[in-house]
């Protein structure tokens, strides 16, 4: 099993019309989709997490024939869903993703341009043949190719069992907690180990696991 990661990009149209007006404003950031599907009446419905104006961005996505409805949750950090009408490039991108034994990698990264960042796994000759049918309008480019990585999606999967046993321990005697229920030093005697390394591995895994749970949009 494989997995590939691209960029995808229309230009500044976005992949559908109501991304450039999202785009265009400065005080919305759309950072991943969540979900994304066609209905048996052909519209389609996207679940997308954003940051900033969520109430502009409704009343922005509102304003537009080929939005039907728009709902969220959240203030300054929320998760928008939109009934909309699919334009051809929607439309054929989600065909592409039924024709071939590919699965998405969710949730898919959004981009300040509009364009998408996503993984898809499958094996090489049905990658190979999604890439192929994708439609000609979009400007798709390859990240990175290889073996299928459960632990991307899996943030707590990439840690060393020791960082695990570790982490574990930290939450269940509350170093987590506001105000800490205990220090490194109860962590070491409680597991056996130096408290240099509990330190140690609490600063690997803050390293590993922080930048999963944080966009990449708002730090790269």
């Amino acid at each position: 099993m494989r997995q590939a990661t691209f960029v995808i990009s229309a230009g500044r149209g976005g992949l559908h019309p109501a991304d450039a007006a999202i785009a265009a404003e400065p005080g919305i950031q759309r950072l991943s989709i969540r979900q994304i599907d066609i209905l048996d009446d052909g519209t389609g419905i996207v679940l997308y997490t954003s940051r900033g104006d969520l109430e502009r961005g409704k009343q922005l996505l509102q304003e537009r024939d080929d939005i039907y409805a728009v709902d969220y949750v959240g203030e300054t950090n929320g998760v928008t869903l939109v009934h909309f009408e699919p334009n051809d490039v929607v439309r054929d991108l989600m065909a592409v993703g039924r024709s071939q034994a590919i699965a998405l990698d969710l949730p898919i990264e959004c981009l300040p341009d509009g364009g998408v960042r996503v993984t898809v796994i499958g094996n090489d000759a049905a990658i190979s043949q999604a890439v192929d049918d994708m439609p000609e309008s979009l400007a798709l480019s390859l990240e990175s190719m290889g073996p299928y990585d459960p632990d991307r999606s899996d943030p707590f999967a990439s840690l060393t069992e020791r960082q695990q046993e570790i982490l574990l321990t930290a939450l269940e005697l509350g170093y987590f907690e506001t105000p800490r229920e205990t220090n490194q030093e109860e962590i070491a005697d409680t597991l056996d180990v130096s408290t240099a390394t509990v330190g140690e591995h609490l600063r690997r895994i803050q390293a590993k696991l922080i930048p999963s749970v944080v966009p990449r949009a708002l730090w790269e």
